[in-house]
C-alpha cells in the first residue's frame, strides 16, 4: 500500500482532448483494500483497429521516468456499438500521488498520458517532457478489490467522456454508463439538377441541390458562376434536404457554368451541427440559342399557310446514319435522351428506366420509331430522311419496343394490357389503376403514359409537317408525304418506303399534346437534337401552333 493517499476526489471531471480520437485508455485499476489484485489498463478504440506496435508506458511520479511497460496486440473487436476494447495486465502499478501511464502508438509517439492523484512532466520515454493529465479521480486503500476508474457518457471520442469514481471493473466490456451512438457523419451532396457535366441545359434552367440528411444552409451557400453571365444571383428555397436555387435572370447560350456549394455553410440538423466535410462542385453548359430569325417568316394568317412555313423552315435538315462507326443515330439519340440525374445513363421513353449508356449491341434499350418505319420509309438507306429522324426516334426499353410493334398511338378503350413504369426523378411508378402512370395497348393501339404522351405526340406532329413529299433540296433525295390522320383504314404498313404514308390517331395525338404539355426534359432534348440536325420541332418551341396547322384554330 502506498500512503501517499490524498482521498477521492469527487467531482466528475470532463477529460480533456488529449488522446488520438480512434484510440485512448478506458479503464484502471491500481489500488483496493489490502493486498492489490487484478490491476489492469483497458484500451478502446474503434473497431478494427489494428494495436500491432503498441504499447503502454507506466511512470513513477516522483522521478518522473517508466518504470514498466506492457506491449499491446491484435485487432479491437466490435463489442460495442463499433467499438471495442483490450484488457491489459498491470501487476505492480504504483500507486499514486501522482503516478501515471502514456499509451503509444507503433510509432512510438505517446497519444495520451494521464496520471492520477496530480501531475507531472515526463523525464524521459515515449512523452518526454509532457505534462500528464490528471483524470481527477483516484482510488484508495479502502477501494474494494473488482473495482475500477472508468470512462462513462456518450460520444466517439474520448474528450466525450468523464471519468468516474470506483466502481465494479467492466475490462473487456462496454463499461456501465457508457456508450458509443453512431458518429454525426457529415452530409453531402447526393444528387443535383442539371446533373454533372449536363449540356444543352436550358437557359431559364433552376439548379436543384440534394442532400444526404436535412441540413441548413447559410446565405451564399450555393454560388452560379458562368463564362459568360459572370456571377449569377440566385433565391434559394427549399430544403431540409431538397434546395432550389433560382436564378435571378436566364444565361446566356453556349455558356460553361460552374455551381459550388460551399461546405462551411452547409450544416445538419442533427445533435451539434455537423458542415460538410468539402465543397462540392459540379459544371454544366446551356443550351444553343436559335437565331431570331429561326422562324422569321413564319405565316399564321391560316392553317395551310402556317403549314407551307414550318415546313420551309425545318426542311432539308442534315442526316446522321442510322448504324455508323463514325457519328451515327445511337450517338445522337444517347445525348439527346440522357437521363438529366446523370450523363453515363440514358432515360427510356416507355418504361422510365434509366439504363447505363451502351450503344448498339446492348440488349436492355433500342431505337424507337415512334412514326413506324413500316408506316412510309420501310428501308433505311443514305437517301432516307424519315428513317434516321431523331426528332423521332427515342430510346426504348426493348420489351417495350416489341410490346408496341407499328400500333398507331391512341386512347386504348377496351382489351387493354398493362405495360408500368419505373419511378425515376419525382415521375412513374405504380400499377393497376387504369391509366395511372402506365402505358396501355390492345391489338389495334399503344397509349402512351402520361408524362411521355405529350412528347410522342409532338415527334408526330413534327413528321407531319417535317414531310410533305417532294425532295430534300440539297440532296435531291425523294421524301414521303406523311398525314396524321383518324381513319384506320388509312394507316396501312407496307414492305417497302411509300409515296404517301399515314398514321394515327390524329385526335387522340392533339389530346395527348394539351394534357402533357412541353416540359424542360422535352426542351432539352430538342435542343439537343437541333444541335446535330440544324432543324428544330416547332410544336416543342410553340405549342399553340398545333391547334392552327391541325384543327384550322388560327388566332
Amino acid at each position: 500500500m502506498d500512503t501517499r493517499k490524498i482521498g477521492l476526489l469527487p467531482a466528475l471531471l470532463l477529460c480533456p482532448a488529449f488522446a488520438q480520437a480512434g484510440v485512448w485508455i478506458n479503464e484502471i485499476h491500481y489500488d483496493n483494500d489490502g493486498t492489490d489484485t487484478g490491476e489492469r489498463i483497458e484500451v478502446a478504440g474503434d473497431a478494427g483497429t489494428s494495436l500491432a506496435g503498441w504499447s503502454l508506458h507506466f511512470y513513477n511520479g516522483s522521478d518522473r521516468r517508466v518504470y514498466m511497460t506492457r506491449s499491446l496486440s491484435g485487432t479491437l473487436g466490435d463489442t460495442c456499438g463499433g467499438y471495442g476494447f483490450v484488457s491489459v495486465a498491470a501487476a505492480g502499478m504504483q500507486n499514486g500521488a501522482p503516478d501515471g501511464v502514456a499509451l503509444v502508438d507503433a510509432s512510438g509517439a505517446a497519444v495520451q498520458f494521464l496520471s492520477y492523484e496530480g501531475q507531472f512532466k515526463a523525464a524521459n520515454g515515449p512523452a518526454l517532457n509532457q505534462t500528464s493529465v490528471d483524470i481527477g479521480v483516484s482510488e484508495a486503500a479502502s477501494t474494494p478489490a473488482g473495482y475500477s476508474l472508468q470512462l462513462k457518457g456518450s460520444g466517439n471520442a474520448y474528450a466525450d467522456f468523464s471519468w468516474h469514481a470506483p466502481a465494479s471493473s467492466s475490462f473487456g466490456t462496454c463499461n456501465a454508463g457508457q456508450s458509443f451512438p453512431p458518429p454525426d457523419v457529415a452530409p453531402t451532396v447526393t444528387a443535383t439538377t442539371p446533373a454533372d457535366g449536363s449540356a444543352a441545359v436550358p437557359l431559364d434552367t433552376q439548379v436543384t441541390v440534394s442532400f444526404s440528411e436535412p441540413v441548413s444552409l447559410q446565405a451564399g451557400a450555393i454560388v452560379l458562376g458562368c463564362d459568360t453571365s459572370g456571377n449569377v444571383p440566385v433565391v434559394v428555397s427549399g430544403g431540409p434536404t431538397v434546395f432550389t436555387a433560382d436564378p435571378q435572370s436566364n444565361l446566356a447560350g453556349l455558356e460553361d457554368c460552374l455551381v459550388d456549394v460551399l461546405a462551411n455553410k452547409v450544416s445538419d440538423l442533427d445533435g451539434a451541427p455537423t458542415p460538410m466535410a468539402a465543397n462540392h462542385s459540379f459544371v454544366f453548359t446551356t443550351a444553343s440559342v436559335p437565331g431570331n430569325d429561326y422562324y422569321q417568316g413564319v405565316n399564321q394568317a391560316s392553317a395551310s399557310a402556317l403549314r407551307a412555313s414550318l415546313h420551309a423552315i425545318i426542311d432539308d435538315h442534315q442526316r446522321f446514319p442510322y448504324s455508323a462507326t463514325a457519328t451515327d443515330t445511337w450517338d445522337v439519340l444517347e445525348f439527346a435522351d440522357e437521363d438529366p440525374l446523370n450523363p453515363g445513363r440514358i432515360l427510356d421513353v416507355y418504361r422510365n428506366a434509366s439504363y447505363q449508356k451502351y450503344g448498339a449491341g446492348n440488349t436492355e434499350y433500342n431505337r424507337e420509331h415512334t412514326w413506324p418505319k413500316s408506316y412510309g420509309f420501310t428501308n433505311d438507306g443514305s437517301t432516307n430522311y424519315p428513317y434516321t429522324d431523331t426528332h423521332m426516334l427515342f430510346l426504348s426499353d426493348s420489351g417495350y419496343n416489341s410490346s408496341r410493334g407499328n400500333k398507331p398511338y391512341a386512347n386504348c378503350l377496351s382489351g387493354c394490357t398493362e405495360r408500368t413504369t419505373l419511378a425515376h426523378n419525382g415521375k412513374g411508378g405504380g400499377s393497376g389503376v387504369f391509366p395511372g402512370n402506365s402505358n396501355w395497348y390492345s391489338t389495334t393501339y399503344w397509349q402512351t403514359w402520361g408524362d411521355r404522351k405529350g412528347d410522342v405526340a409532338r415527334a408526330l406532329l413534327y413528321m407531319d409537317v417535317r414531310y410533305e413529299g417532294g425532295t430534300h433540296g440539297v440532296t435531291g433525295a425523294a421524301e414521303p408525304d406523311l398525314i396524321l390522320t383518324d381513319d384506320p383504314g388509312l394507316i396501312q404498313a407496307s414492305g417497302s418506303n411509300l409515296s404517301v404514308a399515314y398514321m394515327g390517331r390524329l385526335a387522340d395525338l392533339l389530346q395527348w399534346h394539351a394534357e402533357d404539355p412541353v416540359d424542360d426534359k422535352e426542351r432539352l432534348r430538342n435542343e439537343a437534337v437541333y444541335s446535330y440536325q440544324g432543324n428544330r420541332n416547332p410544336f416543342i418551341d410553340h405549342p399553340e401552333w398545333a391547334a392552327c396547322v391541325f384543327q384550322n384554330q388560327c388566332n
